[in-house]
């Protein structure tokens, strides 16, 4: 009786809780689906909860393992501050303190895309460097260090697999593996910040903490980790020197000086006073007009697509500098940079330094034109100063610049270390470069990489019009010395490679634009004198067989169909050397074969620019005349000189003030080298109109000869004009006017 009370309670309690739930439901429908809505979006937090703490579980766990590591390093009394410092921003860390989070989100958690070819993990360095708060918390300042780590692998008797990207096999073959364009996988660069007290050593050893802590320490990798540089400061304020000082007072000098002479030759045109004397020559030298109104003047020697080729050929070099200098630095992905370098593309990037001999061959060949005109020799000394001053007035305020003003045009986490490369070895070396021999003495720290082009062609100069000069008054022996030096000059680099096992030519590999300074063949053969002669020398005597044909003053000697063929075989010669060096980059090595080639390239490119030159002078060649003696060319090829001593620092400063690796593809680099050419020429516009042509001016008035008075305004007027084209000589010091200096400089505004 007792079990069926309580089985028809337990019914009508069902009952009862079913009615209620229905009458819920269709009298509060509403009510329901949000509370289902809620209910739904509960079980969603819910999961979201857990998954958040499982995160933070783990977080904690890798804290811990780090904290226990840094501990059981081996620690001096000396690193005792550094060691209570990082342990107090840890335990900060797992406390979510705002100071700590915000050091350690600047540091990237491990490496990544190391086997893609990103060298460079540099976290956030402006967030380590600038935290709001450091001013009033000055205990609170950190530090920005870079660890360069190298990583060994210690499982050496494993085999190695025939194809390191088998996706089966160990990673460790891709991290040993070295491409054709010499770029290790085992080598990276990690930047940390640490706490300001932290010395080097206590730097690497939290480094090597982190990276076991990555997913590089999971399997036997050795790790060699250095930090070698010293280490950016936050809040450090900059400190000028008396350099800079210097700089921008020399520069506001002339800068005044050249806008009052520009205003008071004004003022004199007005009055029509006495152009012919030294007063108003000397104010005039600094005319700011007077001096752009030479830029745009034309010569009468019909060569004017040397103009075109000049100025092309400097852009092929800047974008040759911009993709080798962007290589070099921080790159995401620099693997598929290596796989188009062996394209078609790559194959021209890679021999792009060929160009540079176009330059050495216009050098020598424009020479040639002038010292044919001049009739009898010159006074050498006078036309060597004369040079050497053409040369240097542009190279000596871009090396005080270098030294004065560049460190403090940018910043980043590369920025010291790679200005470093660039301003100490000029501060100590400028004086090699100015007395023309850094590229034979402490070549290892040649100031300005680049430079090593302005002593060959001031070599090439001194060497070649004494030649001129003895064949001159010994034509017969002259020649057999002519014979015999060019002989010399173009089977010398081939000697140099055979007896020193060198590749064919220097190419632009990895490891030469991470560190141009450091190949072995980049100092025997690349930037020597003796062994870059023979496209000079070629020049020279193309140039004075062109003086001597158009001697007779008819210029259009060669037919157009031959002028047509001469130019079709010229670019297609040029086309084949530039295409064939890259190629020993896969071919087995044999060293004569590289002999023979490092011989033969450059005067083979050297002639084929003389024979493009000669066909378009003495000749027409369809579109090619008209393109490369388009008149904008005129003065965009005064200004290459300039150009090509500022366009690596443009171009080093836009990579190395990165803070992130960035993406290299060809559309980037053309925009970029677009942009470098334009800053570079206003540059190169602003040190001629204020610097160069003022002192050359000044120079060209030392150094002309005095006149009669009633000789008067025009030979003063035409002996001031820096890049007048009629060379002569005068009777009474026997040297070249200053078209000489003009018409060489033409030829040194190269690389």
């Amino acid at each position: 009786m007792k079990a069926l009370l309580i089985l028809l309670v337990a019914i009508n309690f069902v009952l009862t809780e079913s009615s209620v739930v229905t009458s819920t439901k269709i009298t509060d429908a509403t009510t329901s689906s949000e509370n289902h809505a809620n209910l739904s979006e509960s079980k969603t937090n819910k999961k979201h909860e857990i998954y958040k703490t499982f995160n933070v579980n783990e977080s904690r766990i890798y804290l811990d393992d780090v904290l226990f590591a840094l501990k059981n390093q081996n620690w001096s009394d000396a690193e005792q501050p550094c060691l209570e410092r990082t342990l107090l921003m840890l335990r900060n860390l797992q406390n979510f303190t705002l100071w700590a989070v915000w050091n350690w989100d600047s540091i990237s958690s491990e490496p990544e895309g190391l086997l893609y070819g990103n060298r460079f993990h540099l976290g956030n360095f402006d967030e380590c460097m600038r935290a709001p708060w450091y001013k009033q918390h000055p205990e609170l300042r950190a530090q920005y260090c870079l660890s360069d780590i190298e990583l060994e692998r210690t499982d050496r008797a494993v085999k190695k697999s025939a194809d390191p990207f088998n996706p089966y096999e160990s990673a460790l073959n891709v991290i040993e593996y070295e491409s054709p364009i010499k770029r290790p996988l085992n080598k990276l660069t990690w930047g940390v910040c640490v706490p300001a007290v932290c010395q080097p050593k206590s730097v690497e050893k939290l480094t090597s903490v982190l990276l076991a802590h990555s997913h590089l320490g999971a399997v036997g990798l050795r790790a060699r980790i250095s930090v070698t540089d010293s280490c950016q400061k936050a809040d450090e304020p900059l400190r000028f020197d008396g350099l800079f000082y210097a700089f921008i007072g020399m520069t506001a000098c002339l800068v005044v000086i050249a806008l009052v002479c520009t205003f008071l030759n004004c003022e004199y045109k007005k009055k029509q006073s006495n152009e012919s004397s030294i007063k108003h020559q000397l104010i005039r030298a600094f005319d700011l007009q007077w001096n752009a109104s030479k830029l745009l003047e034309r010569t009468d020697q019909g060569t004017d697509v040397v103009y075109g080729i000049k100025f092309l050929s400097m852009c092929i070099i800047v974008a040759g500098h911009q993709y080798g200098i962007f290589n070099g630095g921080p790159v995401s992905n620099g693997f598929k940079v290596d796989e188009d370098a062996l394209s078609v593309t790559g194959l021209f990037v890679l021999h792009e330094d060929i160009v540079v001999d176009t330059f050495f061959m216009l050098s020598g060949f424009l020479t040639a034109t002038a010292l044919a005109k001049a009739g009898r020799i010159p006074n050498l000394f006078v036309m060597f100063f004369k040079r050497y001053m053409r040369l240097v007035v542009t190279y000596a305020v871009v090396i005080f610049f270098i030294c004065a003003i560049y460190p403090y045009i940018g910043s980043g986490p590369l920025w010291n270390r790679a200005i470093a490369e660039d301003t100490k070895p000029c501060r100590e070396n400028w004086w090699l470069n100015l007395l023309m021999i850094s590229n034979y003495v402490d070549s290892q720290n040649i100031c300005l990489v680049i430079s090593w082009y302005i002593p060959c062609d001031y070599h090439f100069f001194i060497v070649t019009v004494i030649l001129y000069w003895f064949y001159k008054r010994h034509h017969g022996l002259g020649k057999i010395v002519a014979v015999i030096v060019l002989l010399v000059a173009i089977v010398m680099p081939g000697i140099i490679n055979y007896l020193n096992s060198l590749p064919a030519i220097q190419l632009f590999t990895y490891d030469f634009v991470s560190n141009p300074r450091g190949p072995k063949q980049f100092h025997l053969t690349y930037i020597k004198s003796h062994t870059r002669y023979a496209p000079y020398l070629i020049g020279f005597l193309s140039g004075y067989i062109f003086a001597h044909i158009t001697a007779s003053g008819n210029m259009k000697k060669i037919p157009q169909k031959w002028a047509i063929l001469g130019a079709t075989l010229s670019i297609l010669v040029m086309t084949v050397v530039t295409f064939t060096g890259p190629m020993f980059l896969w071919r087995s090595y044999n060293v004569l074969e590289s002999a023979v080639y490092a011989a033969l390239n450059r005067p083979v490119w050297a002639s084929s620019v003389a024979l493009l030159v000669i066909c378009c002078s003495l000749g027409h060649v369809p579109i090619i005349n008209g393109f490369l003696s388009w008149f904008p060319w005129v003065p965009l090829s005064r200004l290459t000189y300039g150009l090509y001593l500022i366009h690596t620092l443009l171009i080093a400063r836009n990579v190395y003030v990165t803070r992130n690796p960035q993406h290299l593809d060809s559309f980037n680099s053309l925009t970029s080298c677009f942009g470098v050419i334009f800053e570079g020429s206003v540059a190169a516009l602003l040190i001629k109109l204020f610097v160069e042509a003022p002192i050359l001016n000044v120079l060209t008035i030392c150094l002309s000869p005095r006149r009669s008075r009633h000789e008067g305004r025009n030979s003063d007027v035409e002996n001031n004009r820096p890049n007048k084209t009629n060379d002569k000589v005068t009777s009474e010091t026997g040297h070249l006017e200053d078209n000489l200096p003009s018409t060489v400089q033409v030829i040194s505004s190269k690389m």
